[in-house]
């Protein structure tokens, strides 16, 4: 869909504990069921390092997924992730609008 929303955030288990990472996206994502404007949530592990991951998030528009992330829900619901983020490449994360698909 054109217009829709994708935002990767990347995590990292570098103590060498990836079941902490996963059982932290399951209760994040179990928070964010239901949230205005999210269309799906992934977790992806880095074939290359399974000690990396990242969150795909799929919104239906920039302005749905930027207030959420803007209210006052968004912390507490990402809580449980947030000492994993991976900002050793930069911000962490990318937000990327669908322009073109086939």
């Amino acid at each position: 869909m054109i217009g829709v929303v994708r935002v990767l955030v990347y995590y990292s288990a570098a103590n060498g504990d990836a079941g902490s990472v996963i059982d932290a996206y399951r209760r994040v994502n179990m928070g964010m069921r239901g949230t205005a404007g999210l269309l799906s949530s992934q977790l992806l592990r880095s074939t290359l390092d399974p000690s990396e991951f990242a969150v795909l998030s799929e919104w239906t528009s920039l302005s749905e997924f930027n207030a959420w992330e803007q209210g006052a829900r968004h912390k507490g619901q990402t809580s449980a992730l947030r000492s994993y983020r991976d900002d050793e490449r930069g911000k962490g994360y990318g937000i990327y609008e669908v322009v073109d698909q086939f």
